[in-house]
């Protein structure tokens, strides 16, 4: 669930005789530059789809893009809102938008997504709980000043009355450590617990799950970062198709414009 939350505006109007000095009072509205704007896409092949743990689909290899808006709001400092789009082979659709806050240990972000499936093919077979719709909250905190990068995200679902917690850390290593210079050696680790008793879908949708990847990157000037490497997952669902371990390998590229 980074991956997205406003400019606020405040506008006070007095009814009456103290009409005209109210609106004398208001402060001049600050207008919108396109400095205020960031673009951000990726574009990634990855051998198998993952979410939480478990194994979405049966596609041996599939096509993943996105891309994010980011809108820092004139005039509140550290404050921006921001709408994202995340497209799995047309398979599932992601849409999200949120508001982030920057403060001196790191950033606090909140917001809605919704999670769409276009077609249910072997997911629902395999006995993972994803239906045609399914609405999100979230709430999280990402720690910038401290070995490993922590983050930490609560995730709850109108639909599927199904709440995750899930835990995350990075560490990024120079290439030029072992041989590969230019580039860089990142390395993510992630845990999570959901929990969705109260479904009214399935029974059995309360689990574990662990994650690592190990990637090699190397920026290309002032264009893309280009990414290739392997990941792992871990799950302790009863699922017969999708219980245990995978592994899948990818290479991506992203974009700032």
């Amino acid at each position: 669930m980074k991956n997205a939350f406003t400019a606020l505006a405040l506008a006070v109007f007095v009814a009456g005789g103290h009409a005209q000095e109210a609106a004398a009072a208001a402060p001049a509205p600050v207008s919108a530059s396109t400095q205020d704007l960031s673009l951000r896409g990726a574009v990634a092949w990855q051998a198998k789809n993952v979410f939480r743990g478990i194994e979405r689909s049966d596609s041996q290899g599939l096509v993943q893009t996105s891309v994010t808006l980011d809108y820092s709001a004139p005039g509140l400092s550290g404050i921006s809102i921001y709408g994202s789009f995340f497209n799995a082979d047309s398979v599932e659709r992601t849409y999200a938008v949120g508001l982030r806050r920057d403060f001196s240990f790191g950033e606090v972000d909140v917001g809605y997504q919704r999670l769409t499936a276009t077609t249910v093919r072997t997911i629902a077979t395999h006995g993972v709980t994803q239906i045609d719709s399914n609405r999100e909250v979230y709430a999280g905190v990402s720690l910038a000043n401290i070995a490993l990068k922590p983050s930490a995200y609560v995730y709850h679902s109108t639909e599927l009355k199904q709440t995750t917690f899930e835990v995350a850390g990075s560490k990024a290593f120079a290439g030029s450590n072992v041989g590969l210079t230019g580039c860089d050696i990142v390395v993510k680790g992630y845990a999570g617990l959901t929990d969705a008793s109260t479904s009214v879908y399935a029974t059995q949708n309360a689990y574990r799950y662990l994650g690592a990847s190990l990637d090699v990157t190397r920026q290309v000037g002032r264009g893309p970062e280009l990414g290739a490497g392997v990941s792992w997952a871990h799950n302790s669902d009863g699922q017969v198709q999708t219980a245990g371990s995978i592994f899948w390998a990818r290479v991506y590229a992203k974009f700032i414009f």
